[in-house]
């Protein structure tokens, strides 16, 4: 468990990079099919990837250590899907159709 904590640092980064990507891509979708602002939460959600990376860093051993970055992280990235579905949900309709 303590060599995936090690690295754990590279997965928040990637996601954060990750979520910022969809945001941008989202807006401009957005944009152009006049879909409201929904991408603003992928924001937030790349937020809260760096807020659990800040409290597992500072409270590596207290009770927050563990648990509480986890469930953030977990959060942060249904939301993320949530949201990311919104805007490219009729992506994966068209992929689907027979």
């Amino acid at each position: 468990m303590s060599g995936i904590r090690e690295f754990l640092f590279i997965y928040d980064i990637a996601a954060v990079m990750l979520m910022l990507l969809i945001s941008y891509l989202s807006r401009r979708l957005g944009e152009a099919l006049k879909i409201p602002r929904y991408y603003r939460i992928l924001y937030l959600t790349a937020f809260a990837i760096f807020v659990a990376f800040t409290i597992e860093t500072i409270f590596a051993t207290g009770p927050w250590g563990i648990e509480v970055p986890l469930t953030i992280r977990c959060s942060a990235g249904v939301v993320a899907f949530l949201a990311t579905l919104r805007y490219w949900g009729w992506l994966l309709s068209e992929f689907l159709k027979p």
